[in-house]
């Protein structure tokens, strides 16, 4: 009688069951309509889990879909995002999906087949973005992403197990949201107030910064939207980028990122002014945008819009970021020259995180600044702005200790 294998700390190993020693893996093998199908694992435990769920399929007569077992991640990620990625998910959401793959999966554990990659394949490259400091809500959307592929591929019976789920995670630390000096936001709106070639931008910096919205919000915001009679503006549609390839547009509106986001809010005197400017400025109109559906679903086109860049199309993210970096880096060549102070670099987001900041100076309510903010809840706000709390809660220990009624 032939001696039965076994593995590295001498237990028997089943028909069909191996141990790879070079890789320091389980292995099952096993023939299923003429097609062989193999699972791996890091341990006994784990493999006789797969191997029993395997034999209990086969037993129920499941057809394995031994044709796209062959396939590599990558293959099957492109088939899955033709066919299943856009049911039930936004286009954006969709197109976030297809950035964080081909940035972290296609070159790296893309090319394995789909059938070999393990969790601690999926692991390593959180692990990776980790030591790269990439941040925690990066991490979270890939994630989200791998175990969506590879879930599908679980439902097809390609594979067994889904190797992203459950993966690890570390806390990392939350950069604490800074807002723009006030000094600097005051050079900043002079220079472009009085600079010929930035001038006409001034209006889309004073609403942000008076405002508090989101580069989308603004740039999504028609003339319909401001009540002057009322001083109120309402915010119900933001822009988003697509992919061409996948969509047939680059940029379209849509309606905003949750239901909090639609909200109306008044407008202060210098909005005002600035906006009934621009509404009778005797200047060609911006150009229409397409507003879809969450699934990119052309619905119809929309016109008046109010904020336009130098083309006449509308404002993206990375557009208003790049004009930004502009107007800084030539103010800063002019005090070079000068030897005045010069100006730091900031993100478009980073006006809303002034405009937070100069609203709980001047002692707004939590709640109301959540609502002008668009947040789901009071919790999102003070989660986001912790900082700002702790730094009024010590403003308030101060003002406490000062008074001494004797």
């Amino acid at each position: 009688m032939a001696e039965k294998r076994k593995d590295m700390k001498g237990r028997n190993l089943r028909t069909g069951e191996y141990y790879d020693e070079k890789n320091q893996r389980y292995m099952f093998r096993k023939m299923v309509e003429g097609n062989r199908i193999t699972i791996t694992a890091a341990n006994i435990t784990d493999l006789r889990k797969q191997e029993n769920d395997l034999l209990c399929k086969i037993d129920k007569g499941a057809r394995f879909n031994t044709k796209k077992a062959k396939a590599t991640l990558n293959e099957y990620f492109d088939y899955w995002f033709t066919y299943f990625a856009k049911t039930g998910r936004k286009a954006t959401t969709c197109t976030n999906y297809k950035s964080y793959y081909n940035t972290y999966i296609r070159k790296t554990i893309g090319e394995m087949p789909i059938t070999k990659i393990t969790k601690l394949d999926c692991q390593k490259i959180i692990n990776q973005m980790v030591e790269d400091g990439k941040k925690h809500s990066t991490m979270t959307n890939l994630k989200s992403c791998l175990t969506a592929v590879l879930e599908s591929a679980v439902d097809e019976d390609v594979i067994l197990k889904n190797p992203a789920r459950n993966l690890q995670i570390p806390q990392t630390e939350v950069k604490k949201r800074t807002a723009i000096d006030p000094e600097q936001i005051g050079l900043f709106m002079e220079y472009v107030r009085n600079s010929p070639q930035y001038s006409n931008t001034y209006p889309e910096f004073l609403f942000l910064f008076n405002t508090g919205v989101r580069v989308g919000e603004m740039a999504g915001l028609t003339w319909d939207n401001i009540d002057f009679e009322n001083n109120m503006i309402t915010i119900d549609k933001t822009v988003n980028r697509y992919r061409k390839a996948d969509f047939g547009f680059t940029v379209a509106l849509a309606s905003p990122k949750s239901r909090t986001s639609v909200r109306t809010f008044p407008m202060n005197s210098e909005v005002r002014k600035m906006l009934l400017k621009e509404k009778f400025r005797d200047t060609a109109p911006a150009a229409p945008l397409l507003f879809v559906d969450d699934s990119g679903n052309i619905r119809r086109q929309v016109n008046n819009i109010v904020f336009s860049n130098s083309f006449g199309n509308a404002w993206n993210e990375p557009g208003f970021l790049c004009l930004i970096n502009r107007i800084v880096e030539a103010y800063n060549q002019e005090a070079e020259k000068t030897g005045k102070k010069k100006l730091e670099n900031f993100c478009p987001h980073m006006a809303r995180h002034t405009y937070t900041s100069l609203a709980y100076s001047a002692g707004a309510d939590v709640k109301a600044v959540s609502e002008i903010l668009g947040h789901a809840s009071t919790s999102v706000t003070l989660d986001t702005y912790a900082h700002l709390t702790e730094e009024k809660k010590r403003q308030q220990e101060e003002i406490v200790k000062a008074i001494k009624v004797l």
